[in-house]
């Protein structure tokens, strides 16, 4: 075990330090001992760090191979952490406080006198040529700003500088430090602040929060913006301009978090500039007041009110009551040639229902189902007096087609992307407003991930799919890499399953590749999918983009060629739907069309569409199965559909294979027993039979089991099929015709029938035995066990309980390696000849050896002999 220890209350240098350390040696994890600044908090959240984290009292016994210390090098400072230290059996220093009398022994040290450890750390990642993603560059340059005061401190060195640029340079993002850095108020600072607080008025523009204040100090004072941030921070403010009068000139400042708010434009007016969030000047000619005159008339000519929604929103409004069926519902769109209506009860909005899913649900024979049973129940409604940019955010950013307008609870109107558009183009805005906020916002949905890919990716896969990039790009065709492979890469777990989705004839582009890397390809014509298997067994699947549609529930999908954004709404959950452009001029380019991003960020599982479920019914094992792999939750609103797939019983409606397949699939996830849980309280373990039913006994069957699976993945390096075992105690209720129903429903082949259900009887009988039994050898485990497969011992020791562990463990420890040093040939040198006796006397001869009344090889012969005789008498006395 590698660890990273750093000092009690940690501040920025010490942990983005100790982040840095754990990455460039290799550690397992940071040992933490206090909590940390809510500032630092709020970075790891905000930036998605993942850091692997462990409190000093959870490492108990381990043996600690390495132990590296960041920003400390006294004991008493790494509190109960120091306990450590005595079972390192190295330890490392990184620190760039003076040296004192009480410093830690270490084996090696990178102690100077730099402003910060964090300059340190940066350094040797430049030296040892180690590439960073952006995050920790921002991390680190957080911790050289904060330990440096900005760079101000009479301790910060050239060298702070030097790591600072080179951070930056490689994607440290200076625009953080701001946000997450909070500096302490000298005296004439604090003067200031007060007096900006008890003159500030606060204006309503439209939706906005605009405040204004001035103050006056007769000495200079430095860096007055600073106390712009904090009052904005305090009172909640949009914007804020303040007005301060240090000795003979008067500075104003401008601050803003809105787009809507130029604070450029109102600096401009008094010769100043900046930036639309942030602009200052410096005015000479005119007094305080006459200053804070000049600028209440540059913010009334420039911050105008925008339109609210009822200027521009759809009335009377068309919708359908809540129980209405879906025929009902298909009359009224063609009716009023509508795509999307609101649903609604007693008045108020309870979801939105759209065209298509009316017309695919009624394929699907669900004429007569309520509306409300599909309606989507995820959306945002505004009120008539919402500004503009609210409803430009739910319309562009979370893509909602229909936004309802309520008042007093009561449906008043609607706002739709027609209405969004005309009201856009009737705004008069400047062209930062205009492209700048849409391009913002594709910015989340379309960015470049070449970095990220190099960071995460072993060089073999980053150049494979350049490779295939590149050929694309030869053949006219565009490529991409899809589906978990970039859902984990954003996730930052590892994930070598590459698909490829190609705008063309994937088969081509597989063939092309495979002829010039040497490797083997698989094609199917007909569904215009290729695999390439390379000569180290490596595969990379190919499919051509292409839309599917589904006849009915369940059934095999209709399949055509389409485009990338087509091929991915065709797709399970949000999470799924990422794609990454290969071809050479835009590779890298992350395509993320249907919000995957944010869901990853809301850990949310959401379906595509309302009736996702209804086409595909094994999509609710793997919405199951990502939720307890992620740790996400199910979406309200898929969660709906779920249930409401559950009780139409379309899972009896899954093909057996696949139903086979996915429960397969979720009894080898790790956190397998909370799946088996959600599985429960959705109803659908029912589905399989009634008697299966995760009672707090058999909950605790299954725990034991976990507990006895980890010991044996400790012990040895031989990997289990852990779903075997884990399937036998699921279903271990159902009696042997039972079990074989089970089996025919998953489409078991007759041969791999008879093997598992042989393998679970045996497993069985050897329970009621091993009960049964009061004096239990080494010989009667041996012979319980040896037709047995380890999954199935396992399912055996689970429903025996742990009175018996000890014969377990000794089993897989001792006595399944026990052997003979005799065999067949040594009977026939002691002069017998070949017979059915050899096997009962070597059964008994390892019997014996197994309970030690044999130990030697001569042991075995003399014994041998001696049984050869008894066997005789038996047949001649």
């Amino acid at each position: 075990m590698k660890i990273v220890l750093t000092h009690v209350n940690p501040d920025f240098d010490a942990i983005a330090s100790a982040y840095a350390a754990l990455k460039v040696h290799a550690c397992d994890f940071i040992v933490y001992t206090t909590g940390f600044d809510e500032n630092i908090k709020k970075f790891i959240r905000n930036y998605d760090i993942n850091i692997p984290l462990k409190h000093v009292n959870e490492i108990v016994d381990e043996d600690i191979e390495l132990i590296i210390i960041t920003d400390c090098k006294i004991k008493e400072r790494l509190g109960e952490a120091a306990l450590l230290l005595d079972r390192a059996k190295r330890v490392i220093i990184y620190d760039h406080h003076p040296i004192s009398g009480k410093d830690i022994e270490a084996d090696e040290e990178f102690i100077f006198n730099f402003g910060s450890t964090s300059t340190i750390i940066t350094e040797r990642i430049k030296v040892k040529n180690l590439e960073m993603d952006s995050e920790l560059a921002t991390f680190l340059l957080l911790g050289i700003y904060e330990d440096t005061g900005l760079l101000t401190f009479s301790n910060t060195t050239p060298r702070d500088l030097y790591a600072a640029a080179y951070l930056i340079e490689n994607g440290g993002e200076l625009s953080a430090v701001p946000i997450y850095i909070n500096r302490e108020l000298n005296k004439a600072q604090v003067f200031i602040l007060n007096q900006l607080l008890q003159n500030l008025t606060v204006l309503k523009i439209a939706n906005f929060s605009v405040g204004v204040s001035y103050a006056s100090h007769d000495e200079y004072v430095s860096e007055v913006s600073i106390l712009a941030h904090k009052i904005m921070y305090i009172e909640g403010l949009d914007a804020l301009f303040i007005l301060v009068r240090v000795e003979d000139r008067v500075l104003f400042i401008g601050r803003s978090n809105a787009d809507e708010i130029d604070v450029s434009k109102i600096a401009e007016g008094f010769k100043g500039g900046g930036h639309p969030y942030a602009a200052s000047a410096i005015i000479k000619d005119m007094t305080l007041h006459e200053s804070l005159e000049k600028l209440k008339y540059l913010i009334k000519e420039n911050i105008k009110p925008v339109k609210i929604a009822k200027e521009f929103m759809t009335f009377p409004v068309k919708y359908i009551e809540h129980d209405k069926k879906f025929k009902e519902a298909l009359e009224l769109f063609m009716k009023y040639n509508l795509n999307t209506m609101p649903v609604v009860k007693n008045g108020k909005t309870v979801g939105l229902i759209s065209r298509k899913d009316i017309l695919q649900g009624i394929k699907h024979g669900l004429s007569n189902e309520p509306v409300n049973s599909i309606m989507q129940t995820e959306f945002y409604t505004v009120n008539p007096e919402t500004p503009f940019h609210l409803v430009e955010d739910i319309i562009l950013e979370k893509r909602q087609k229909l936004v309802p307008v309520e008042e007093d609870g009561k449906l008043v109107g609607v706002i739709t992307r027609t209405d969004f558009i005309r009201a856009m183009s009737e705004l008069s805005k400047t062209p930062k407003y205009i492209m700048g906020r849409i391009s913002q916002m594709d910015s989340r949905r379309f960015k470049n991930v070449k970095n990220l890919m190099k960071d995460r990716l072993p060089e073999k896969i980053f150049n494979i799919l350049q490779e295939i990039g590149e050929m694309a790009q030869e053949l006219g065709m565009n490529a991409y890499v899809v589906g978990g492979f970039v859902r984990d890469l954003i996730m930052k777990i590892e994930n070598y399953d590459i698909d490829i989705v190609v705008e063309g004839d994937a088969v081509i582009l597989a063939k092309k590749y495979a002829k010039i890397k040497g490797a083997k390809v698989s094609a199917h014509y007909k569904f215009k999918t290729a695999v390439v298997i390379m000569k180290d067994d490596f595969r990379i699947d190919f499919a051509t983009a292409r839309i599917e549609y589904y006849d009915f529930p369940a059934a095999a999908p209709v399949v055509e060629d389409s485009s990338i954004k087509t091929d991915l709404y065709r797709r399970d959950f949000t999470i799924n739907t990422m794609a990454i452009k290969l071809n050479k001029d835009e590779f890298g380019q992350l395509i993320d069309y249907f919000g995957a991003q944010s869901d990853i960020r809301d850990k949310k599982i959401r379906v595509l569409h309302n009736l996702s479920f209804v086409d595909d019914p094994s999509r609710i094992f793997r919405a199951i199965r990502f939720a307890v792999r992620f740790n996400f939750e199910i979406g309200p609103h898929t969660e709906r559909l779920l249930k409401h797939a559950v009780n139409l019983k379309l899972i009896d409606r899954i093909v057996g294979q696949r139903l086979f397949l996915e429960m397969k699939y979720i009894l080898s996830e790790k956190d397998y027993i909370k799946a088996l849980k959600m599985l429960q309280d959705y109803e659908v373990l029912k589905f399989f039979h009634e008697n299966i039913y995760l009672s707090k006994d058999r909950l605790e069957d299954f725990e034991y089991l976990e507990k006895l699976l980890n010991w044996f993945n400790i012990q040895f390096k031989k990997e289990l099929e852990v779903w075997k075992t884990r399937f036998s105690l699921l279903f271990h209720p159902l009696k042997v015709a039972g079990l074989q129903k089970l089996m025919t429903r998953f489409e078991f082949t007759k041969s791999y029938k008879k093997h598992f259900l042989t393998q679970i009887l045996k497993a069985r009988n050897a329970a009621i035995k091993f009960k049964k039994q009061k004096v239990i050898q080494p010989s009667f485990v041996y012979n319980q066990f040896k037709e047995v497969e380890d999954e199935f011992v396992f399912y055996t020791a689970a429903i025996i309980g742990e009175k018996y562990e000890e014969y377990i463990k000794d089993y897989f420890l001792r006595i399944k390696h026990v052997s003979l040093e005799i065999n067949g040939d040594t009977l026939i040198s002691l002069g017998y000849k070949p017979s059915k006796k050899f096997k009962v006397v070597l059964e008994k001869l390892l019997d014996m050896k197994l309970d030690g009344i044999i130990k030697t090889m001569e042991d075995e012969k003399m014994m041998a002999k001696k049984i050869f005789e008894e066997l005789s008498c038996e047949r001649d006395c």
